[in-house]
């Protein structure tokens, strides 16, 4: 479904009537909070199957990965949020140091506030897609024209449970992201390539607009002797094949010690049969490329934005130009005489045959950018030294997988790479976890959302400070006026000075000398009195 736009004041209106209902306050009160978290909720429940068959018929994905990984992670967490939502809007307050010092003589009442940051752009990925309404925020939606199901139920259905003034679906190609991003947002969230994101990132520089970039890369997993390599294994053929590996955390090559590379290998190949029987092509468990661009196309398209749909386990296809070469089939076809499992396709089908390559050099196609989709290269490393130092050579990833049973390994690996995300043992969970952040580094972005991390990301921290007694804080705080002198200067200094740890023991006996001495005093009056 494409709505076609003739003008971008179009793009104009529809940003000012977000913006204005914001300004009204139609999303920001705690109420109109509330109701649209429930409105989240009732869409999905209302709408689960529907939106099972959207992403069935854009991408094959089967229901249950739809389900677990997309709708149900989406209504879990409205839920929660509606569960804490008088705890995010609670104000924090605190005793507040000048000159940001903990124990100085100057102190007042601070209150820090979770601030809705206005009218935000989500430049949606075309997988894993549902929403996540919590910070008050206006949102312009953008779903992918690469997924039309998807996109066609968003705009036909969003409206129904959430203002379409305060949350507008805008469908269109990259020249309505384009003409999107030329309007003043108060944040942008994009997931995708880094090419498009440095477009992105141009475009908010001109308005100074934060963004959020949750991007991918080339996420490697590592596996040494001391890993259970069935479990090893079994986890990483799920991670990776997991709509036809079409997942922005989805393991894009294996380091493995020498020794256990055949017992791996496989090992996977035992999983692909299982998960997906000896004609992996007739499984109604297996997905599809997004659509032929991504199976046969090659360059990437200069100034041409990705276009997404929201998900944390999802990545952007990037759109492509065509090219007397393929993309996956070029890195294919590059390294045909190394494929060790797979293999085959089906571009009438878009369908990749899960692929095993092995022997594979760094100077391979298949090595030279994120694979996204159904291939899977694997070295031989002779220590965690060498696979520690291929990781660092490379560009930060998104994710970093680590199976290994030794902790000394394990915490190496923590405190001498760069990653995202890390994971022991495991494949894709962190992602589902909505008590972990979520989010790249360097080139595998910046910023982190999933639970209280997207209140930090989504809004602005209001500072407000309170002088409770003006007139009693005066006589402190007069030194601060001209004229100065010598001994104001001091006395300033004196009372900005923080104080030592000896220091603070002496204040606390003094103080409790003085309420003695006090009750000492009473006493004496007491007794005077009652002669």
């Amino acid at each position: 479904m494409r709505q076609v736009y003739k003008s971008t004041n179009v793009f104009l209106k529809v940003v000012m009537k977000a913006r204005a209902g914001f300004m009204a306050g139609k999303t920001r009160s705690k109420e109109s909070r509330k109701r649209n978290l429930e409105a989240v909720v009732r869409m999905i429940n209302d709408h689960t199957s529907d939106m099972v068959a959207a992403v069935r018929k854009d991408l094959n994905k089967p229901s249950q990965e739809t389900t677990s990984c997309e709708t149900e992670v989406a209504k879990n967490e409205a839920i929660e949020f509606l569960r804490s939502l008088d705890e995010i809007m609670e104000p924090e307050d605190e005793k507040c140091h000048l000159g940001e010092q903990e124990n100085n003589f100057f102190a007042m009442l601070s209150i820090r506030m979770s601030f809705f940051c206005g009218l935000d752009v989500k430049e949606q990925e075309w997988k894993h897609m549902w929403l996540k309404k919590k910070l008050g925020n206006a949102v312009v939606l953008k779903p992918s024209e690469l997924s039309p199901a998807c996109a066609e139920f968003l705009q036909k259905t969003l409206p129904k449970y959430l203002d379409p003034e305060c949350f507008p679906v805008v469908n269109g190609s990259a020249d309505v992201a384009q003409a999107l991003l030329k309007q003043r947002f108060d944040h942008i969230l994009y997931t995708g390539g880094c090419n498009v994101a440095k477009i992105i990132m141009r475009a908010a520089a001109e308005n100074l607009t934060p963004v959020t970039l949750e991007l991918g890369g080339k996420c490697p997993a590592y596996i040494d002797q001391t890993a259970d390599v069935k479990a090893a294994g079994r986890r990483i053929t799920w991670g990776k094949f997991m709509n036809a590996g079409q997942t922005c955390i989805a393991p894009d090559y294996i380091l493995c010690d020498a020794n256990l590379k055949d017992k791996l290998v496989s090992e996977i190949k035992n999983n692909l049969r299982s998960f997906y029987g000896d004609d992996i092509k007739a499984s109604p468990d297996y997905g599809r490329i997004v659509n032929e661009r991504h199976f046969e196309y090659a360059v990437l398209a200069p100034n041409m934005l990705d276009i997404q749909i929201w998900s944390p386990l999802v990545k952007v296809l990037e759109f492509f130009v065509l090219q007397p070469s393929s993309r996956i089939q070029g890195m294919l076809k590059q390294c045909e005489k190394k494929v060790v499992f797979g293999g085959s396709s089906d571009r009438s089908q878009r369908y990749i045959e899960p692929t095993l390559i092995d022997n594979v050099s760094f100077d391979d196609a298949v090595m030279g950018e994120e694979i996204f989709g159904p291939l899977l290269p694997i070295f031989t490393v002779r220590s965690a030294d060498e696979a520690i130092r291929i990781i660092n050579s490379r560009e930060k990833p998104l994710a970093l997988y680590v199976f290994s049973n030794d902790k000394r390994i394990n915490k190496r690996f923590l405190a001498e790479t760069s990653s995202g995300n890390i994971t022991v043992n495991e494949t894709l969970v962190h992602a589902l976890a909505n008590v972990l952040p979520f989010g790249g580094v360097g080139n595998s972005g910046m910023g982190s959302y999933h639970g209280k991390f997207s209140i930090d990301t989504f809004s602005h921290k209001k500072s407000c400070l309170v002088d409770p007694s003006p007139k009693q804080s005066e006589i402190t705080m007069g030194i601060r006026y001209p004229p100065y002198s010598p001994t104001k200067e001091k006395i300033s200094g004196f009372l900005m000075r923080t104080a030592s740890a000896s220091e603070l023991k002496m204040l606390k006996l003094l103080k409790y000398a003085l309420v003695v001495l006090i009750m000492a005093f009473g006493i004496k009056v007491g007794r005077s009195y009652c002669l």
